[in-house]
């Protein structure tokens, strides 16, 4: 088992086998339900949401990362309330950069094809 958990080729791929009926129907019901609900929830709540998700995103992908960032910290530094600890305002600071480059993602702010050299060289200068 320990060679399991250190050793990713295991894992290969993780995809669903093609041609399953019931996987494609149950993809095109949830995405008929979210497009339905996604015009009934009101634009202000959706903006909420957004910038809520983008936070919480951060926050786990800083805790993955073995960042200590809180989520009470990522927001002083949304607020430009940054700490006097320097490995704490540094890690702020980051967790500030990768939201804004998410909603800037989120935004289309590039016009590059996602999953080319220009996108990946725009993320890189951007965060």
């Amino acid at each position: 088992m320990e060679s399991l958990l250190t050793d990713t080729a295991w894992m290969g791929p993780m995809l669903p086998e093609e041609n399953n009926r019931e996987l494609e129907d149950s993809v095109f019901d949830l995405t008929s339900k979210a497009s339905s609900l996604a015009g009934q929830v009101n634009p202000i709540v959706t903006l909420a949401m957004r910038n809520l998700v983008r936070s919480m995103n951060c926050y786990y992908s800083n805790f993955i990362e073995g960042h200590d960032t809180h989520p009470r910290d990522i927001d002083r530094a949304l607020h430009r309330n940054l700490s006097s600890q320097p490995q704490k305002r540094a890690l702020q600071l980051e967790a500030v950069a990768h939201i804004e480059v998410q909603k800037a993602i989120d935004e289309c702010k590039d016009d590059s094809e996602p999953a080319t050299i220009a996108y990946t060289l725009w993320l890189h200068r951007e965060f």
